[in-house]
């Protein structure tokens, strides 16, 4: 039987360990996690951010210097639905690639980012400050163990955060705006139509509208992100097929760029609302509710971080690098915008696998993950 390389292993071992969200208990990872940095020396601090939903903490002090932050979540998407090959949970490796539900998003990020951990806990020459991990719940709800953990003061001069972007640097990302819309029509029975008012028609000339806006966004793109976002990409209306439906909800997802704000986006919607009205005078949105909500950020290429995470990803892989955009929202939000700590997102896989049925990492990445975590750990801490 061939030999497992030991960060295989260990993801292995975390896959099989269930944390989807909902309902994003983490516990079972946070305690295997506590386990394996206390076996190596850490110092470990459990941030309780709602019941059975600890965040990990986990730090090496070398002494007086500078300090590092590496983030990555502990949940990961609920399969519910989805028809997977083999059970989401039960890890399979085949022609290189680890399957299994978070293998790359984003358990391979984060069994990598404490085994480079380990790495320096057991060879400590050179360095000085500290090494953190933030090991997070709660990322596949919009982010909320992460904002628990800027709340209470976390600190550092760089960080880390772990995501699948097979293993580009990226230094942007794009913010979130999803909104829960209720429009409220009148039911009537279908042979009586004229005695109601149907609550999808108003939804479908709202969604031409939405359109008309996304349109016009793509028309501003960003350097390394390209164009912002707005879709409809749920749709819940009517009770019974002989019936006018009253009532009819929507879910928008709007992808905001850095120097956006869900002001901006308010602003946008209302003035959908009102294009909509003009077009459908009997239009009556009952509310208007808030679904995921995460902004936008970036970090100047300048940067400490930067250049390291470059300069480790092209030592390591062979191949020069450019900073990239990551296009989906994620903790880095939080680590720039409220902490002020220059952020960038490295990580093994493709979020092209996040979320979807037969979830992979390449083997090879993972192992690579380790070395270029490890990498800019050692030239950061020794500055």
């Amino acid at each position: 039987m061939e030999k497992i390389n030991p960060v295989i292993a260990k993801l292995i071992e975390c896959i099989s360990l269930q944390t989807p969200q909902p309902p994003g208990n983490v516990e079972p990872v946070a305690a295997w996690i506590e386990a394996w940095v206390k076996s190596f020396g850490a110092k470990v601090e459990r941030q309780t951010v709602e019941p059975g939903k600890d965040n990990i903490i986990a730090t090496l002090d070398f002494g007086p210097g500078p300090s590092l932050l590496f983030n990555s979540h502990m949940d990961v998407n609920n399969p519910t639905g989805q028809v997977w090959s083999n059970p989401p949970f039960e890890p399979k490796i085949a022609d290189g690639r680890l399957y299994g539900l978070g293998a790359c998003d984003a358990k391979g990020s984060l069994v990598a980012m404490i085994t480079a951990m380990e790495h320096l806990a057991r060879n400590k020459n050179g360095l000085q400050g500290k090494m953190i991990l933030a090991a997070v719940m709660g990322e596949e709800a919009g982010g909320i163990g992460s904002l628990h953990l800027v709340e209470q003061g976390i600190e550092a001069d760089g960080a880390v955060v772990g995501e699948p972007t097979q293993l580009g640097v990226c230094t942007a990302h794009k913010g979130t705006y999803m909104r829960r819309l209720r429009f409220r029509g009148r039911a009537a029975h279908s042979g009586s139509p004229h005695l109601g008012v149907n609550s999808i028609l108003h939804t479908a000339y709202f969604t031409v509208e939405y359109e008309k806006l996304k349109n016009q966004l793509v028309k501003c793109p960003h350097p390394l992100l390209g164009p912002p976002s707005a879709e409809v990409t749920i749709i819940q209306g009517g009770t019974r097929q002989n019936t006018i439906p009253g009532n009819t909800e929507i879910i928008i997802d709007r992808r905001l760029l850095p120097g956006e704000t869900h002001a901006k986006a308010d602003e946008e919607l209302e003035m959908v609302l009102a294009n909509t009205k003009d077009k459908v005078s009997s239009l009556h949105v009952e509310e208007i509710e808030v679904v995921v909500a995460t902004v936008p950020s970036e970090t100047n290429q300048s940067e400490a971080i930067v250049k390291e995470a470059l300069a480790a990803v092209k030592n390591v892989t062979g191949n020069a690098q450019q900073p990239k955009g990551f296009p989906a929202g994620c903790d880095m939000s939080k680590l720039v915008t409220i902490a002020g700590i220059p952020t960038v997102v490295v990580g093994p896989g493709s979020l092209d696998q996040a979320h979807v049925p037969d979830e992979f990492v390449e083997i090879t990445q993972v192992e690579q993950a380790v070395v270029i975590y490890e990498q800019i750990a050692r030239k950061f801490l020794r500055r």
